[in-house]
């Protein structure tokens, strides 16, 4: 049996309808064919969250987080403050970040599709309007100082990766730890506080490495636009990313469902609860704002019993890849 495939009335197996408008949206977006609500994300966007969720301390040198694939650490970059001066960046944190690195992803493919000749120069004054107008609401025209530590913060940081394995051949474990590829090698930007000026083109230079990570590596459909309404709530931001992820697989994998234990779920999300219980009353209030946007999505929230977790079970649903009525 083909994966997510259905027969015919003649016994013929085709591709179920849901897996071939998922395949046909993700051909389609990387041929720049469809309007800007569409995005992808890189898969390991889904699989670490890389940011926390509210600004760590800053005083701190690094901030880090575990979960089941391995560990992530920050690592604050070196950027220019108003009187232009070097001095550290802020930790990126929160939902934009987030939203900037889907955005750039997307961005750098539908320019390669495009044919451009430098698809790693994306234009910020675009991107930045975009945030501070049409995605987060702010007066026309403000430069939104949060908005643009945010980005710079994101641009410089360095994220560094972290696995431990047991070798093969000698049976000892082993530590692995690499540098997820750099946002950005260059970047123009106003400076905080600064009027937009008349003629000039903010714009970010991104890294061989980042481009390669979105061309060449995994990717998912996803829905920027209702990504870019949950950007104030970044947990349900999170979630809605993973739901895109997980619904896409099911899709590819013909399953029809999958559980996660709370445990599990704990352990993988990035956040800043101490205790399981408390973050399961804050990801299932996450889960109820992300399906706000995702009403066609089928997930149950499963009691646990004795022996066994509780958690979530994420049916085979409709796909975030068609417009709805009212968006």
């Amino acid at each position: 049996m083909t994966p997510g495939s259905q027969p015919d009335e003649r016994g013929v197996r085709t591709p179920a309808r849901d897996l071939v408008r998922a395949l046909n949206h993700l051909g389609s977006l990387e041929r720049g064919e469809l309007e800007e609500r569409y995005g992808v994300a890189p898969s390991l966007f889904t699989q670490f969250g890389l940011f926390p969720l509210t600004a760590p301390d800053e005083s701190a040198p690094l901030w880090s987080r575990k979960n089941p694939f391995g560990a992530v650490t920050i690592s604050r970059g070196v950027a220019l403050d108003r009187e232009g001066n070097l001095t550290l960046t802020r930790y990126p944190a929160g939902g934009l970040p987030r939203l900037f690195l889907v955005d750039l992803a997307s961005e750098v493919l539908a320019a390669q599709r495009r044919g451009e000749e430098h698809p790693e120069v994306i234009d910020l004054g675009r991107t930045l309007n975009r945030y501070t107008t049409e995605r987060l609401g702010l007066r026309k025209g403000s430069q939104n100082r949060a908005v643009l530590e945010q980005v710079t913060a994101t641009a410089r940081a360095t994220i560094t990766l972290s696995t431990t394995e047991t070798d093969a051949t000698t049976g000892r474990r082993k530590a692995i730890a690499w540098d997820a590829p750099k946002v950005a090698d260059r970047y123009e930007l106003w400076m905080p506080e600064q009027e937009t000026l008349d003629g000039f083109e903010p714009s970010i230079t991104l890294s061989p490495a980042f481009v390669k990570l979105v061309l060449e590596g995994q990717r998912v459909p996803v829905r920027r636009d209702l990504l870019a309404r949950l950007a104030g709530k970044p947990m349900a931001f999170d979630i809605m990313l993973w739901l895109g992820s997980v619904t896409y697989w099911l899709h590819r994998s013909g399953k029809a469902d999958a559980f996660f234990e709370w445990p599990y779920l704990f352990a993988t999300f990035t956040h800043d609860y101490s205790t399981l219980n408390n973050f399961t009353i804050k990801w299932k209030a996450a889960l109820t704002e992300a399906m706000r946007y995702y009403p066609e999505g089928r997930v149950e929230i499963v009691r646990g019993v004795r022996g066994r977790a509780g958690g979530i079970r994420i049916y085979r649903s409709p796909l975030l890849i068609e417009p709805r009525r009212g968006d």
